[in-house]
Protein backbone atom coordinates (compact mmCIF):
# COMPACT_ATOMS: atom_id res chain seq x y z
CA UNK A 1 0.00 0.00 0.00
CA UNK A 2 1.58 3.47 -1.01
CA UNK A 3 0.07 6.44 0.41
CA UNK A 4 1.66 9.67 -1.31
CA UNK A 5 3.91 12.04 0.50
CA UNK A 6 5.26 14.66 -0.53
CA UNK A 7 7.72 16.91 0.84
CA UNK A 8 9.95 20.54 0.10
CA UNK A 9 12.40 19.84 -2.84
CA UNK A 10 14.70 22.60 -1.68
CA UNK A 11 16.92 21.68 1.47
CA UNK A 12 15.38 22.45 4.82
CA UNK A 13 17.22 25.35 6.83
CA UNK A 14 17.63 24.92 10.60
CA UNK A 15 19.10 27.44 12.84
CA UNK A 16 20.30 26.14 16.14
CA UNK A 17 17.77 26.03 19.00
CA UNK A 18 14.73 27.87 16.38
CA UNK A 19 11.63 25.90 15.53
CA UNK A 20 11.29 24.95 12.11
CA UNK A 21 7.92 23.78 10.48
CA UNK A 22 8.00 21.30 7.63
CA UNK A 23 4.69 20.75 5.83
CA UNK A 24 4.10 16.87 4.72
CA UNK A 25 0.91 16.55 2.14
CA UNK A 26 -0.32 12.96 2.48
CA UNK A 27 -3.07 11.72 -0.13
CA UNK A 28 -4.76 8.55 0.26
CA UNK A 29 -5.32 7.21 -3.65
CA UNK A 30 -7.34 4.33 -2.62
CA UNK A 31 -10.79 3.65 -2.64
CA UNK A 32 -11.38 3.13 1.10
CA UNK A 33 -10.66 5.13 4.36
CA UNK A 34 -7.26 4.97 5.75
CA UNK A 35 -6.21 5.60 9.41
CA UNK A 36 -2.60 6.72 9.38
CA UNK A 37 0.20 7.33 11.98
CA UNK A 38 3.21 9.94 11.26
CA UNK A 39 6.23 9.59 12.21
CA UNK A 40 10.26 10.10 11.30
CA UNK A 41 12.71 7.22 10.69
CA UNK A 42 15.51 6.91 13.70
CA UNK A 43 18.32 9.41 12.92
CA UNK A 44 19.97 12.77 13.90
CA UNK A 45 16.56 14.18 12.46
CA UNK A 46 13.94 12.01 14.67
CA UNK A 47 15.66 13.27 18.03
CA UNK A 48 15.02 16.73 16.70
CA UNK A 49 11.73 16.17 15.66
CA UNK A 50 7.44 16.14 16.57
CA UNK A 51 4.95 15.58 14.34
CA UNK A 52 1.55 17.75 14.32
CA UNK A 53 -0.67 15.78 14.12
CA UNK A 54 0.84 12.21 14.78
CA UNK A 55 -2.28 10.70 13.59
CA UNK A 56 -5.05 11.57 11.60
CA UNK A 57 -7.45 9.56 9.01
CA UNK A 58 -7.82 10.11 5.08
CA UNK A 59 -10.99 8.98 3.23
CA UNK A 60 -11.14 7.73 -0.21
CA UNK A 61 -8.80 10.13 -2.45
CA UNK A 62 -8.83 12.90 0.33
CA UNK A 63 -5.53 14.74 0.77
CA UNK A 64 -4.14 16.48 4.11
CA UNK A 65 -1.29 18.08 5.68
CA UNK A 66 0.59 17.35 8.84
CA UNK A 67 3.76 19.74 9.96
CA UNK A 68 7.19 18.27 11.17
CA UNK A 69 8.35 20.28 13.67
CA UNK A 70 12.12 20.35 13.79
CA UNK A 71 14.51 22.16 16.85
CA UNK A 72 18.00 21.75 17.01
CA UNK A 73 19.75 21.74 20.49
CA UNK A 74 20.91 25.65 21.01
CA UNK A 75 24.75 24.48 21.15
CA UNK A 76 24.34 22.53 17.77
CA UNK A 77 26.97 23.58 15.60
CA UNK A 78 26.18 24.91 12.23
CA UNK A 79 26.97 22.32 9.39
CA UNK A 80 26.85 22.80 5.04
CA UNK A 81 26.74 19.12 5.09
CA UNK A 82 23.19 18.01 3.76
CA UNK A 83 21.60 15.52 6.25
CA UNK A 84 18.27 13.13 4.32
CA UNK A 85 15.42 12.64 7.12
CA UNK A 86 12.47 10.23 6.32
CA UNK A 87 9.09 10.76 6.60
CA UNK A 88 6.92 7.53 6.99
CA UNK A 89 3.17 6.90 7.04
CA UNK A 90 2.06 3.17 8.80
CA UNK A 91 -1.60 1.85 9.21
CA UNK A 92 -2.52 2.92 13.03
CA UNK A 93 -4.35 -0.07 13.51
CA UNK A 94 -1.54 -3.11 12.02
CA UNK A 95 1.51 -0.72 11.44
CA UNK A 96 1.87 -1.74 8.32
CA UNK A 97 3.62 0.82 6.32
CA UNK A 98 1.68 3.03 4.06
CA UNK A 99 4.58 5.13 2.59
CA UNK A 100 7.29 7.38 2.57
CA UNK A 101 9.17 10.57 1.81
CA UNK A 102 12.59 11.23 1.90
CA UNK A 103 14.11 14.99 2.23
CA UNK A 104 17.60 16.77 3.05
CA UNK A 105 18.27 19.73 5.73
CA UNK A 106 21.54 21.06 7.00
CA UNK A 107 21.85 23.66 10.21
CA UNK A 108 23.36 26.94 9.55
CA UNK A 109 24.07 30.06 11.14
CA UNK A 110 20.84 31.79 12.35
CA UNK A 111 20.20 35.13 10.84
CA UNK A 112 20.65 37.42 13.96
CA UNK A 113 19.08 40.63 12.44
CA UNK A 114 15.67 41.63 10.84
CA UNK A 115 14.96 45.17 9.64
CA UNK A 116 13.28 47.64 7.55
CA UNK A 117 14.37 50.51 5.91
CA UNK A 118 11.77 53.91 6.14
CA UNK A 119 12.00 56.69 5.02
CA UNK A 120 12.27 60.31 7.26
CA UNK A 121 9.82 62.78 6.99
CA UNK A 122 10.79 65.99 5.13
CA UNK A 123 12.33 66.83 1.27
CA UNK A 124 15.73 65.29 1.72
CA UNK A 125 16.55 61.69 1.17
CA UNK A 126 16.95 60.22 4.71
CA UNK A 127 15.92 57.16 6.33
CA UNK A 128 15.72 55.27 8.91
CA UNK A 129 17.29 51.63 8.89
CA UNK A 130 14.98 50.08 12.22
CA UNK A 131 17.23 46.78 13.47
CA UNK A 132 16.47 44.48 15.49
CA UNK A 133 18.07 40.90 16.97
CA UNK A 134 15.18 38.83 18.12
CA UNK A 135 17.56 35.66 18.41
CA UNK A 136 19.86 34.57 21.91
CA UNK A 137 22.89 35.39 20.47
CA UNK A 138 24.79 38.73 20.47
CA UNK A 139 25.00 40.42 16.88
CA UNK A 140 28.31 42.71 15.69
CA UNK A 141 26.80 44.36 12.24
CA UNK A 142 28.56 46.17 9.73
CA UNK A 143 26.25 48.51 7.74
CA UNK A 144 26.38 49.71 4.58
CA UNK A 145 25.01 51.39 1.83
CA UNK A 146 25.37 52.79 -2.09
CA UNK A 147 23.28 54.62 -4.98
CA UNK A 148 22.73 53.04 -7.70
CA UNK A 149 23.95 54.16 -10.22
CA UNK A 150 27.32 55.10 -7.99
CA UNK A 151 26.31 59.28 -8.92
CA UNK A 152 26.25 61.39 -5.46
CA UNK A 153 26.99 60.14 -2.31
CA UNK A 154 25.41 58.45 0.68
CA UNK A 155 26.27 58.32 4.39
CA UNK A 156 25.71 55.53 7.05
CA UNK A 157 25.51 56.80 11.17
CA UNK A 158 26.72 54.42 12.44
CA UNK A 159 28.07 51.69 10.36
CA UNK A 160 28.88 49.47 13.32
CA UNK A 161 26.47 48.00 15.54
CA UNK A 162 26.37 45.67 18.56
CA UNK A 163 23.22 44.60 18.74
CA UNK A 164 22.54 42.67 21.72
CA UNK A 165 19.82 39.82 22.36
CA UNK A 166 16.17 41.34 22.24
CA UNK A 167 17.64 44.65 21.54
CA UNK A 168 17.02 46.85 18.97
CA UNK A 169 18.61 50.43 17.24
CA UNK A 170 18.59 52.92 14.54
CA UNK A 171 20.89 53.64 11.80
CA UNK A 172 20.47 56.89 9.64
CA UNK A 173 20.69 56.64 6.18
CA UNK A 174 21.37 59.97 4.18
CA UNK A 175 21.91 59.97 0.11
CA UNK A 176 22.58 62.86 -2.07
CA UNK A 177 22.22 61.61 -5.31
CA UNK A 178 23.70 63.69 -7.97
CA UNK A 179 21.06 66.28 -9.91
CA UNK A 180 20.62 65.96 -13.52
CA UNK A 181 21.25 69.21 -15.50
CA UNK A 182 18.83 68.61 -17.80
CA UNK A 183 16.86 66.44 -19.43
CA UNK A 184 13.93 63.71 -17.78
CA UNK A 185 13.89 62.98 -14.19
CA UNK A 186 16.32 60.02 -12.99
CA UNK A 187 15.93 57.48 -11.58
CA UNK A 188 17.98 55.89 -8.48
CA UNK A 189 18.32 52.94 -5.66
CA UNK A 190 19.35 53.34 -2.11
CA UNK A 191 20.85 49.78 -1.47
CA UNK A 192 21.59 49.30 2.29
CA UNK A 193 23.26 45.93 3.50
CA UNK A 194 23.79 44.45 6.84
CA UNK A 195 26.45 42.25 7.62
CA UNK A 196 28.80 40.48 9.96
CA UNK A 197 30.97 42.48 11.03
CA UNK A 198 33.67 39.83 11.70
CA UNK A 199 32.50 37.61 8.49
CA UNK A 200 33.08 40.02 5.41
CA UNK A 201 33.11 37.21 2.75
CA UNK A 202 29.33 35.69 4.21
CA UNK A 203 26.24 37.02 2.66
CA UNK A 204 24.33 39.79 3.59
CA UNK A 205 22.13 39.40 6.63
CA UNK A 206 19.80 41.51 5.22
CA UNK A 207 19.61 44.15 2.09
CA UNK A 208 17.18 47.07 1.63
CA UNK A 209 16.37 48.90 -1.09
CA UNK A 210 14.93 52.86 -1.61
CA UNK A 211 13.89 53.91 -4.60
CA UNK A 212 13.37 57.33 -6.01
CA UNK A 213 13.84 60.52 -8.98
CA UNK A 214 16.00 63.57 -9.19
CA UNK A 215 14.76 66.07 -11.39
CA UNK A 216 16.77 68.11 -13.52
CA UNK A 217 17.92 71.14 -12.83
CA UNK A 218 17.10 72.91 -15.73
CA UNK A 219 13.27 71.64 -17.40
CA UNK A 220 13.82 70.50 -20.54
CA UNK A 221 10.73 72.97 -22.19
CA UNK A 222 12.87 75.44 -20.33
CA UNK A 223 15.53 74.51 -22.55
CA UNK A 224 13.63 73.98 -25.77
CA UNK A 225 12.14 77.18 -25.50
CA UNK A 226 15.62 79.23 -25.05
CA UNK A 227 16.47 77.50 -28.25
CA UNK A 228 13.50 78.75 -30.16
CA UNK A 229 13.85 82.37 -28.78
CA UNK A 230 17.77 82.38 -30.04
CA UNK A 231 17.09 81.13 -33.40
CA UNK A 232 13.91 83.73 -33.89
CA UNK A 233 16.36 86.52 -32.79
CA UNK A 234 19.05 85.42 -35.14
CA UNK A 235 17.15 84.88 -38.07
CA UNK A 236 15.51 88.17 -37.37
CA UNK A 237 19.01 89.85 -36.91
CA UNK A 238 20.02 88.36 -40.16
CA UNK A 239 16.83 89.15 -41.99
CA UNK A 240 17.42 93.23 -40.29
CA UNK A 241 21.18 93.33 -40.72
CA UNK A 242 22.91 90.98 -43.24
CA UNK A 243 24.95 90.12 -41.32
CA UNK A 244 26.05 86.67 -40.51
CA UNK A 245 29.87 87.28 -38.04
CA UNK A 246 27.49 86.25 -34.87
CA UNK A 247 26.98 82.76 -35.94
CA UNK A 248 28.92 80.03 -34.72
CA UNK A 249 29.62 78.57 -38.22
CA UNK A 250 30.42 82.28 -39.38
CA UNK A 251 33.67 83.07 -37.48
CA UNK A 252 35.49 81.14 -34.76
CA UNK A 253 33.38 80.85 -31.56
CA UNK A 254 34.81 82.79 -28.73
CA UNK A 255 35.87 82.58 -25.71
CA UNK A 256 33.05 82.89 -23.37
CA UNK A 257 33.03 83.21 -19.42
CA UNK A 258 30.03 82.28 -16.98
CA UNK A 259 30.09 83.56 -13.54
CA UNK A 260 29.89 80.43 -11.90
CA UNK A 261 26.83 80.13 -8.63
CA UNK A 262 28.18 81.79 -5.39
CA UNK A 263 28.07 78.66 -2.88
CA UNK A 264 26.48 78.77 0.75
CA UNK A 265 29.06 76.96 3.16
CA UNK A 266 27.59 75.72 5.64
CA UNK A 267 28.81 74.34 9.23
CA UNK A 268 28.13 71.13 10.67
CA UNK A 269 26.49 70.75 13.55
CA UNK A 270 23.40 72.83 12.45
CA UNK A 271 19.92 73.76 13.85
CA UNK A 272 17.52 73.24 10.73
CA UNK A 273 14.45 75.90 11.73
CA UNK A 274 11.96 75.74 9.02
CA UNK A 275 11.83 74.46 5.25
CA UNK A 276 9.86 76.46 2.15
CA UNK A 277 9.68 74.81 -1.14
CA UNK A 278 10.66 76.88 -4.82
CA UNK A 279 7.11 77.25 -5.73
CA UNK A 280 5.02 79.97 -6.93
CA UNK A 281 5.20 83.13 -8.69
CA UNK A 282 8.34 84.15 -6.61
CA UNK A 283 9.77 80.66 -6.11
CA UNK A 284 8.38 80.68 -2.33
CA UNK A 285 10.94 83.50 -1.65
CA UNK A 286 8.36 85.62 0.03
CA UNK A 287 6.96 83.45 2.03
CA UNK A 288 10.93 82.22 3.52
CA UNK A 289 11.21 86.27 3.84
CA UNK A 290 8.07 86.84 6.29
CA UNK A 291 9.66 83.79 8.51
CA UNK A 292 12.83 85.24 8.63
CA UNK A 293 11.35 88.64 9.07
CA UNK A 294 9.26 87.35 11.75
CA UNK A 295 11.79 85.54 13.96
CA UNK A 296 14.74 88.38 13.65
CA UNK A 297 11.75 90.73 15.32
CA UNK A 298 11.33 88.10 18.02
CA UNK A 299 15.09 88.04 18.06
CA UNK A 300 16.46 84.75 17.10
CA UNK A 301 19.54 84.76 15.29
CA UNK A 302 18.92 82.50 12.11
CA UNK A 303 19.82 82.92 8.54
CA UNK A 304 17.90 81.87 5.17
CA UNK A 305 19.77 79.94 2.69
CA UNK A 306 18.76 78.81 -1.16
CA UNK A 307 19.32 74.94 -1.21
CA UNK A 308 20.71 75.22 -4.22
CA UNK A 309 23.46 76.95 -3.36
CA UNK A 310 24.92 74.45 -1.00
CA UNK A 311 26.27 70.84 -1.39
CA UNK A 312 24.93 70.14 2.07
CA UNK A 313 21.12 70.79 2.13
CA UNK A 314 19.20 68.52 -0.09
CA UNK A 315 17.49 70.00 -2.96
CA UNK A 316 14.91 67.93 -4.38
CA UNK A 317 12.87 68.42 -6.37
CA UNK A 318 13.11 71.65 -6.91
CA UNK A 319 14.92 73.45 -4.38
CA UNK A 320 13.89 75.28 -0.96
CA UNK A 321 14.70 77.91 0.94
CA UNK A 322 15.69 77.09 4.12
CA UNK A 323 16.40 79.04 7.34
CA UNK A 324 18.73 77.73 9.88
CA UNK A 325 21.52 78.10 12.12
CA UNK A 326 24.95 77.14 12.26
CA UNK A 327 28.81 77.82 13.94
CA UNK A 328 27.70 75.52 17.03
CA UNK A 329 31.09 73.92 18.66
CA UNK A 330 29.02 70.35 19.39
CA UNK A 331 25.63 69.24 18.76
CA UNK A 332 24.87 69.76 22.44
CA UNK A 333 25.26 73.98 21.73
CA UNK A 334 22.86 73.22 18.84
CA UNK A 335 20.30 71.34 20.67
CA UNK A 336 20.31 74.15 23.47
CA UNK A 337 20.16 76.64 20.53
CA UNK A 338 16.85 74.88 18.94
CA UNK A 339 15.52 74.41 23.23
CA UNK A 340 16.02 78.32 23.78
CA UNK A 341 13.91 79.17 20.45
CA UNK A 342 11.13 76.81 21.22
CA UNK A 343 8.86 78.86 22.02
CA UNK A 344 8.66 81.08 18.35
CA UNK A 345 10.43 77.78 16.24
CA UNK A 346 8.89 74.51 17.24
CA UNK A 347 10.16 72.63 13.72
CA UNK A 348 14.11 73.91 15.14
CA UNK A 349 15.49 70.47 15.13
CA UNK A 350 19.92 69.49 15.08
CA UNK A 351 21.83 68.08 11.94
CA UNK A 352 25.16 66.88 12.40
Amino acid sequence: MDVELTLPDEPVTLAPGVPTRVPVQLRNPYAGSLDLRVFLARGRAERWATVDPAGLRLGPGETAEVTVVLRTPPEQPPSSSLVPFTVHAEEAATGEPAGFATALLKVALPVPVTGKLVPKEGPSHEYDLRLANDTRVQAPLRVTAELDPPAGSVTVEPDAVLLDPGQAAVVAIRAKPRRPFSGSPRSFAVVVKVSDAYDPDREPFLTEVATGKRKPRVPTAVLFTTAIVLAVGASTAILLTGDHDFLPFGKKAATSTTAPVAKVTIGKPYALVDVFPHKGADGGRGVADAALAKLQAAGMPVRLVDSLASDTLADDPDGYWVLLQDGFGSPPAAEQYCAQWRSVAPKCKVTS
